[in-house]
C-alpha cells in the first residue's frame, strides 16, 4: 500500500502534535525540578551554607524523570504511529480481492474434519466428453453445502474450511 502525500502529512502532524505534548510535559517536569533544586542553592546568596538535603535530590529527580517523559513519549509515539502504518498496510493486504467482513483464515475452532466431511475424488472428464449434470452425493444430518463452494461442510461450522468465507 503506498502512502500518498496527504496520508504522510496527516501522520507527520499527528507526530509532532505528540512531541509538543511530550515536550511541555517534559518541560514541566524539569522546571519543576530546578526550582525545588535551587531551594537550597539559594542559601549562597544569602551568605549561609547551602545544604545539601531532600530538595535537592527531589529536584535532580525530577528533572532526570522529565527529561526520560519526553524522551521515551517521543519515542513510543514514533513506535506508534510505524506500528499503526503497517498494521493497517497488512490489513489491506490480507483482505485484497476479498469482500470486506470476511475473515482471511477460518478459526480453528470452526473446522470440524470428520470422516463424514470427506468427498471422494472425481475424475474431470476429458475435453472430449461433454459434461453430465451430477447430483451432490447424500448429506447426513450434519452437513450442509458451503453457499460459495458447493463443497460439503458441518452445519455448524460458522466458515467453510475450504474457501474460508462466512456462512450465511
Amino acid at each position: 500500500m503506498p502512502l500518498n502525500w496527504v496520508g504522510a502529512f496527516k501522520r507527520a502532524l499527528v507526530y509532532f502534535l505528540w512531541l509538543i505534548i511530550w515536550g511541555i510535559v517534559g518541560v514541566l517536569m524539569i522546571a519543576i525540578g530546578i526550582y525545588v533544586a535551587m531551594v537550597p542553592l539559594t542559601n549562597l546568596f544569602t551568605g549561609k551554607t547551602p545544604a545539601v538535603g531532600t530538595e535537592l535530590i527531589t529536584g535532580i529527580v525530577l528533572v532526570i524523570l522529565g527529561y526520560i517523559i519526553t524522551t521515551l513519549g517521543s519515542v513510543a509515539t514514533l513506535i506508534r504511529l510505524v506500528y499503526q502504518l503497517s498494521f493497517e498496510a497488512t490489513q489491506e493486504a490480507l483482505t485484497k480481492g476479498r469482500p470486506s467482513g470476511t475473515p482471511s483464515v477460518a478459526p480453528m475452532a470452526e473446522i470440524r474434519l470428520t470422516p463424514t466431511t470427506v468427498q471422494p475424488v472425481v475424475q474431470q472428464p476429458s475435453p472430449e466428453t461433454p459434461r453430465q449434470p451430477m447430483a451432490p452425493p447424500p448429506l447426513s444430518a450434519q452437513q450442509k453445502y458451503c453457499a460459495f463452494c458447493g463443497k460439503a461442510i458441518a452445519v455448524s461450522a460458522r466458515f467453510c474450511p475450504f474457501c474460508q468465507r462466512a456462512q450465511p
